[in-house]
């Protein structure tokens, strides 16, 4: 992961490429993380995204969620990041 540095109130630009640093980077992270690092369901983190998960009528019946298996996913995730 590359450093960031915040310029005057501009925001947060990545110190490599002078890009700003943007949400949809993070949430693109934490689903490749889900993905390739741990053994989380992909809907579930899906879910976290605030994405709609299956058909119109799996949607209709499974109105769960899934908050407690998504607190224990999120911790991961907080000490994952913590960790880098």
């Amino acid at each position: 992961m590359r450093p960031t540095s915040n310029r005057g109130g501009r925001g947060f630009f990545d110190a490599q490429s002078d890009r700003p640093a943007v949400p949809h980077g993070l949430r693109s992270t934490f689903r490749t993380w889900v993905a390739e690092r741990t053994q989380f369901d992909g809907d579930m983190a899906e879910i976290a995204l605030a994405h709609k998960v299956g058909s119109k009528v799996q949607q209709a019946y499974d109105r769960s969620d899934q908050v407690e298996k998504r607190r224990e996913m999120m911790e991961a995730w907080g000490a994952f990041l913590k960790s880098i």
